[in-house]
């Protein structure tokens, strides 16, 4: 704040001191002004009409945690459970627009616990000053108020300064607000102590100028008695009037607005989820700042406000905060203030999105207040949004867009001028290295032109000693060396001075964005998980509930409830059931399933079995022919070697009686060699959707005998689908959900077969690519739901393997053309396809491959 001439004063050593600190600037250990010189006078004597009413603290303008006495003006907190932890504010009905006024406040005694030896205690606090009407009453964050505090500090919108006295239980502390514009501390505030001053005049800041100012305190685990007037409990240097006394043209009175037929209100909005319902919140209780909110949001604020560390997440409606303090983390604070809320003369606006949604938790609510003290009242705030609300909204979207872009110009500003600074000092360094050098040629140079000399000196006294003469040398000319010169004053230096501010670009909101009813928050209204769980149970709430008035904010009567209507149904067709529980029936077609899958596994391992047996058989046979031909091939040889001697030894007649005899045993040989397996099947030209026994379509062949890997598991991806599919829309029990939406296919795989749907190990990236691999199983619809392209009743399984058959036949085809991209990219985790059920492709068919929720897989 700036620091008018008006205010010097002079201290006793006659040094000048200004007495006004600036607001905003944080000193670490600033000193306290020596004493000056007290430029405040006498008080003038009253002539003018005084306020009439007793200045006292209306409860609208107290936090929920004060307790006030029925007289003497003694403010004493709620501190049960964590209540102690939070601060406690209230603020006068009597505010000050011109004079000099001051009030006082002692501190009586320290609330303490027991039990706070053993959890983390909060520190006793008493803050007193003044603030604006229906701004915060927890002093010190925000710019509406200024305040001295116990722990010696001046705080004025979440900035403090230090050097100010600390003060105790007993100590009185008075509050002078000079607003009067002829005096030389005109817009300041000053601190006194048991009747002495303790810090010099502070100077209002700009935006707690020319407003009402309302003596506030606020105060945490201590009793504190505040005394308005007539008369100070310790009296200044000089005589100052108390607030009591206050002139009504310097004064503004604020007063208790009477309940409509003596009930106070109790507001329930209803509002969707995600559409405005908290800003309309915000805007009623602009209108009606005498509203209490009762809320978890409330809650946050108020902690943080009360200067608690907290990490906030989850919904809006009910946050998960976490303050790391036990008696903050277990609710307590919320079951406290639901207990007093009922106990407290107040108007109250109950902000819950789910609890205001769902007849039973209405209930709940209205059981609260119980009495017939208070009026409850529900806002029904759904449909189409009025003139107003729209307006706000897009306000709201633009400030948010003007605030990132902001940002984001301070970013680009702020790298830019660190782009400078660094070129700068890049060529300063450049420039340095130059001239250093220059300076060393320059020495070097001026080295070389004095060793020169001395030889020359040298050269002259010899020739002298000898008594020769020199020749005369010329006088050399000075040159000037330009190049070793150095001049810096023909390099041009770079203005230091600083760049102008520039003020961040204006944006605007673009007709898309003005097309938007409901601005996004940063968190959603309400869980995702409770949102699925409980938006059938909504409903708009009736006078028959125990309402003693039902208003329609935007959508009148019926048209708010054929809203609310239409938007379950469109819900249900977008949102995941959460809790839905797989039937017996859809247990019964899984395990069968897996049955038949084993069955065929058996099965094939069996055939394969065989066709090693006789392929081993017939290598068998082979070896034995060949060895057989090996032997007939010698014994020939030497048949016909002992042939050839025979004929010389003319023993011809005998040798033909002996091929007599080997004759019955080679046509035995003969038969042997002659019997060959047939072929039953012809495979290739194989009906597939006339097979009867997928198992067994002749000689023991089954159909699925070539299959791979990649087979098996395209074969249970589509078989889990169409079974999926159908089990969904007897599980839900709900036929106005269509069935599974694409987005949260994954998400019912996971709930039916307790694996996750991996699109990778099926070799695609997204969901609706995997579903193109099962397309003749199932599809998707137009509105995005999965159907299956078979009976939900099916009891012939054998047909996926028909399917999976003929899919395997029309892509050896096209790879067989050429085409390589037919080729499925199926990871194989080993055996029959048993990627799926390790990596949640599709089951396979292994039968212990994997469990599931019901058992192995």
């Amino acid at each position: 704040m700036a620091e008018p001439s008006t205010k010097k004063q002079k201290t006793e050593d006659g040094a000048v001191d200004t007495g006004v600190k600036a607001v905003g600037k944080v000193e670490e250990k600033p000193s306290i002004p020596e004493p000056a010189k007290e430029l405040e006078a006498d008080a003038p004597k009253s002539s003018g009409p005084k306020v009439k009413l007793e200045v006292t603290f209306l409860t609208q303008d107290t936090t929920m945690n004060v307790m006030q006495s029925t007289s003497g003006g003694i403010l004493m907190p709620v501190s049960d459970g964590g209540l102690r932890h939070l601060l406690a504010g209230a603020r006068a009905s009597v505010g000050l627009k011109a004079g000099r006024y001051m009030f006082e406040a002692k501190i009586l005694e320290s609330v303490a616990r027991a039990e706070d030896s053993q959890k983390p205690s909060p520190k006793n606090l008493l803050k007193i000053g003044f603030s604006t009407a229906g701004s915060s009453l927890l002093m010190g964050s925000a710019e509406t108020d200024i305040c001295f505090d116990s722990e010696g500090g001046l705080y004025h919108n979440k900035k403090r300064i230090g050097g100010v006295p600390k003060f105790s239980n007993y100590s009185i502390v008075a509050v002078l607000l000079n607003l009067d514009a002829s005096s030389p501390n005109a817009n300041t505030i000053s601190l006194f102590k048991d009747g002495k001053r303790v810090c010099q005049p502070q100077e209002l800041p700009e935006s707690l100028k020319g407003k009402v100012l309302y003596p506030t305190v606020t105060y945490r685990n201590v009793a504190v008695h505040v005394n308005f007037g007539p008369e100070p409990m310790a009296a200044l240097p000089f005589s100052c009037t108390m607030v009591q006394d206050a002139s009504v043209k310097d004064s503004a009175v604020s007063t208790a607005k009477a309940p409509k037929d003596g009930k106070c209100e109790v507001v329930f909005p209803t509002c969707l989820p995600d559409e405005g319902g908290f800003d309309w919140v915000d805007m009623f209780k602009t209108k009606n700042p005498d509203y209490t909110e009762l809320s978890d949001r409330m809650i946050l604020d108020w902690a943080l406000r009360s200067g608690l560390p907290a990490s906030k997440s989850g919904s809006n409606d009910k946050p998960d905060i976490k303050f790391g303090i036990p008696d903050m983390d277990n609710v307590s604070v919320r079951r406290m203030i639901l207990s007093l809320a009922p106990l407290q003369q107040r108007n109250y606006i109950v902000m819950e999105i789910y609890g205001n949604l769902v007849q039973e938790a209405r209930a709940g609510n209205l059981r609260r207040f119980f009495d017939g003290t208070f009026k409850k009242v529900s806002y029904v705030v759904v449909g189409e949004p009025n003139a107003e609300f729209k307006k706000k909204n897009q306000e709201l979207m633009l400030a948010e867009k003007q605030a990132l872009a902001d940002i984001q110009f301070k970013r680009e500003k702020a790298e830019e001028a660190r782009k400078r600074v660094a070129e700068k000092n890049k060529k300063l360094a450049e420039k340095a290295k130059k001239k250093a050098e220059k300076e060393k040629q320059k020495k070097i140079a001026e080295m070389k032109k004095a060793q020169e000399k001395a030889k020359k000196e040298a050269a002259k006294k010899k020739a002298a000693a000898e008594g020769k003469e020199l020749p005369e040398e010329e006088p050399e000319e000075e040159k000037k060396d330009e190049e070793m010169e150095v001049d810096d004053d023909d390099e041009e230096e770079e203005s230091d001075e600083p760049m102008e501010q520039e003020d961040p670009p204006k944006v605007e909101l673009t007709a898309e964005e003005k097309s938007v009813v409901f601005r996004k928050l940063k968190d959603s209204d309400m869980s995702l998980y409770l949102l699925n769980t409980s938006f059938t149970k909504f409903s708009v709430p009736t006078a028959d509930e125990g309402f003693d008035e039902v208003k329609y904010e935007w959508a009148k009567g019926s048209k708010a409830s054929e809203h609310l209507k239409k938007w379950i149904l469109d819900r249900k067709q977008s949102s995941r059931v959460e809790d839905i529980v797989p039937s017996a029936w859809f247990k019964g077609k899984w395990a069968t399933w897996q049955k038949t899958l084993s069955g065929w596994r058996q099965k094939l391992d069996t055939y394969k079995a065989q066709l090693a047996k006789k392929a081993a058989e017939k290598a068998a046979k082979a070896a034995k022919k060949a060895a057989a031909e090996k032997a007939a091939a010698a014994k020939a040889a030497a048949e016909a070697a002992k042939k050839e001697k025979a004929k010389k030894e003319g023993k011809e007649e005998e040798k033909k009686e002996e091929e007599k005899t080997d004759e019955p045993e080679k046509k035995a040989e003969e038969v042997e060699e002659e019997e060959e397996e047939t072929e039953q099947v012809d495979f290739a030209e194989l009906d597939i959707f006339g097979v009867e026994e997928v198992e067994d379509i002749g000689g023991g062949m089954p159909l699925f005998k070539d299959f791979g890997h990649e087979d098996w598991a395209l074969m249970s991806l589509g078989f889990e689908l169409h079974l999926m599919a159908s089990a969904f829309k007897k599980d839900c029990n709900d036929e106005e959900r269509l069935g599974i939406n694409l987005e949260h296919l994954p998400f019912y795989y996971n709930k039916y077969y307790g694996k996750p749907l991996v699109n990778k190990s099926f070799g695609v990236d997204e969901t609706s690519d995997l579903l193109k691999l099962a397309k003749e199983f199932i599809f998707m619809n137009k509105s995005q739901v999965l159907e299956s392209l078979l009976d939900e009743e099916w009891e012939y399984p054998q047909v996926f393997v028909k399917i999976t058959e003929e899919l395997r036949r029309h892509r050896a085809l096209l790879v067989a053309m050429g085409d390589d991209s037919a080729k499925l990219k199926i990871a194989n985790a080993g055996g029959y396809g048993n990627q799926a059920a390790k990596t949640g492709g599709g089951g396979g068919w292994k039968h212990n491959a994997g469990k599931g929720k019901w058992g192995a897989w």
